[in-house]
């Protein structure tokens, strides 16, 4: 178990402040956030490369403080790979092996065997610089695999790959995790490779924790407007709760009322957000259980591969996603009159960030 108490360093004009959090043996730990938020540096600080101005970085409940890089047990893979441009590719992932003087029958075995499994045998003799991206990349995770560590940590290890690489590297990613029970720590911007990989996951922004959880619950229920803006939800609101009814908010937003589920008391400012897939679109009303059924007018449509994302105005713009195939048989087009419909556990009641508040500020209704 990796466990952050209170880590607090700077570098330059970077500070990462009193973060604390807890990877679990066996974790595929997803760290995201954005560009300059300090998430390799969580992953450079669990390496060693960093030592804490203040907290502790505790391994099995042991501090790593005293403990340098190569005595850690962690293999790390950053983005741009970083193979050794004058040695050939055999020679990069028996690098770390031969640092620990590990025999050379040994050393010879392990390299055949990973560069087997990885498809990169006819690869030894190369030179890193004339390897593919997807070629250098297996390479990279050979290497950091050869040593056999305890945890591995990925500096977004996907982001310069194609299409259908990234969906191979995603599929021996997960069955790396499955098979080793390997502990795997992974910087990503993409919410897609955080929902396929992950088991839990932290939000960093500004170099803070900002939240920690399993990943479905973050993606699901962000804490912050800023977090869930982050993730992509297209439907942000800032409203006053004006009633509760059976454990129920009803929430009114520029004259919108929508029912949540919130512990929020009756006059209380709230920022909430629903997702595009939890909505429902129809031609005519329905009858469900959802609570929140409006009318309302399609404005936009944006078509993006298989899928459609629908703007209507219900008295607020709020969007919806339906599959493109969908979309033409509704006959969805700019103007035409719909319903939308989604439930009042669909609304995820959430903290407001700074810049939210003083966007809706509202005196005579702030809390």
């Amino acid at each position: 178990m990796i466990e952050f108490e209170d880590v607090s360093l700077t570098l330059g004009d970077f500070s990462l402040r009193q973060v604390s959090l807890a990877i679990h043996d066996g974790d595929y730990y997803v760290i995201m956030g954005p560009s300059g938020a300090g998430k390799t540096i969580i992953l450079e600080t669990i390496a060693g490369l960093h030592v804490p101005e203040s907290g502790r970085v505790l391994l099995d409940g042991k501090d790593m403080r005293s403990i340098p890089p190569e005595n850690r047990n962690i293999g790390l893979v950053y983005q741009d790979y970083s193979l050794f441009p004058h040695m050939k590719v055999e020679k990069n992932i028996a690098f770390g092996m031969r640092m620990r003087k590990i025999p050379q029958a040994d050393i010879e075995r392990q390299v055949r065997s990973l560069m087997k499994r990885f498809g990169i045998a006819h690869l030894a003799q190369r030179s890193p610089l004339t390897l593919s991206g997807g070629e250098q990349q297996r390479v990279a995770i050979a290497r950091a695999l050869a040593i056999e560590p305890g945890v591995l940590l990925l500096d977004e290890p996907l982001s310069a790959l194609d299409p259908m690489t990234r969906q191979l590297f995603v599929e021996e990613l997960r069955t790396i995790h499955r098979e080793h029970a390997l502990t795997i720590v992974q910087v990503t911007h993409s919410t897609g490779e955080a929902r396929e990989l992950g088991t839990r996951m932290a939000m960093i922004m500004d170099g803070k924790l900002v939240q920690e959880d399993m990943v479905e619950h973050v993606l699901r229920s962000p804490g912050t407007t800023r977090i869930a803006r982050f993730i992509g939800y297209e439907n942000i609101f800032v409203g006053v709760v004006r009633s509760i009814e059976d454990g129920l908010s009803r929430v009114e937003t520029d004259g919108v009322s929508v029912w949540a589920v919130s512990s929020a008391s009756i006059g209380q400012r709230v920022a909430f957000c629903i997702g595009a897939d939890e909505i429902s679109l129809y031609n005519e009303v329905v009858d469900g259980s959802a609570l929140n059924v409006f009318p309302g007018t399609v404005t936009k449509i944006a078509i993006s591969g298989a899928l459609a994302l629908i703007t209507i105005d219900i008295g607020i713009m709020i969007s919806a996603v339906l599959t493109r195939r969908s979309a033409t048989e509704m006959g969805i087009e700019a103007g035409a009159k719909v319903f939308i419909s989604f439930k009042a556990s669909a609304v995820h009641v959430m903290d407001e960030d700074e810049v939210t508040r003083m966007k809706h500020h509202d005196p005579m209704t702030a809390t």
